[in-house]
């Protein structure tokens, strides 16, 4: 499936120099309501211990189904200053986002209340739905993973390598950082304005 991720031109550029994308955890995303359970029969503190045990273990890589939606470029990419990363990703390696009106609750008289628990973080309010997301579990455990302060980052690895690099319509690139891209077999698009709706192309 083709997915892409947006970023700070500065961080794309970091990116591509070390071979890794940012792996987002449930304590640096930018929703608050991320991994938000209404959970019966559950006191507050052992939810907060839960919670605090997956985001020491677990992380996604985030992408979105959409290129084109000027929201994208504006909330991920530093006000279209900024640059994406397409990638093609096997579907079988990524986990769709359910848009809900309402936060999933949970009762722990369920018999699969833990797998409905972990399931709860691939739900988020529907006023997100316009990133059609979707999501790359990774073990912050495993090989490949790497901490710096409170951040982790992948390396890019046989199913998860950008394939194309899109700049904003604000993002101007040097002759240097465009020899990067290329450098390392990144073909270069620049994005602009569509002329006959809010979208935003590339040539």
């Amino acid at each position: 499936m083709r997915v892409f991720h947006f970023m700070e031109k500065k961080y794309a550029l970091e990116n591509v120099k070390k071979s890794r994308i940012k792996v987002a955890t449930l304590r640096n995303m930018n929703d608050p309501y991320e991994f938000y359970i209404r959970f019966e029969g559950a006191r507050e503190e052992e939810i907060d211990r839960f919670k605090a045990h997956f985001n020491k273990i677990a992380g996604f890589l985030c992408f979105s189904r959409r290129l084109g939606d000027p929201l994208q470029w504006a909330h991920y990419a530093d006000n279209h200053k900024g640059i994406c990363f397409e990638f093609e990703i096997p579907d079988r390696l990524l986990l769709k986002i359910n848009y809900l009106k309402s936060p999933v609750q949970i009762s722990v008289k369920s018999f699969d209340w833990k797998r409905d628990l972990v399931q709860t973080t691939l739900c988020k309010y529907r006023g997100w739905s316009y990133e059609r997301e979707r999501r790359v579990l990774v073990n912050l455990k495993e090989e490949g993973v790497t901490q710096e302060g409170e951040l982790f980052f992948a390396q890019f690895s046989k199913g998860v390598v950008p394939s194309k690099v899109y700049t904003g319509i604000r993002c101007e690139l040097t002759a240097e950082e465009e020899a990067l891209f290329k450098g390392n077999e990144l073909p270069v698009y620049k994005m602009a304005q569509d002329a006959n709706s809010y979208s935003i192309v590339h040539a």
